[in-house]
């Protein structure tokens, strides 16, 4: 599911997730519950980094 993250990876996600900056909090309300359409992850750990947005059925 997190595509090879070590776990210093998931837990700085975790803490991203809660420590949101406005900016993120703003776009996190247009993007969340599937109102594009697609299901969006905040903070979502892959590999060695962390995508501020992650949508898996787009790739």
């Amino acid at each position: 599911m997190f595509y090879g993250a070590s776990n210093i990876i998931f837990e700085n996600a975790k803490r991203l997730r809660n420590n949101v900056t406005e900016a993120e909090n703003l776009l996190w309300q247009v993007i969340s519950n599937k109102q594009l359409g697609l299901k969006f992850r905040r903070q979502h750990p892959i590999s060695c980094f962390i995508a501020d947005f992650y949508c898996h059925e787009a790739n």
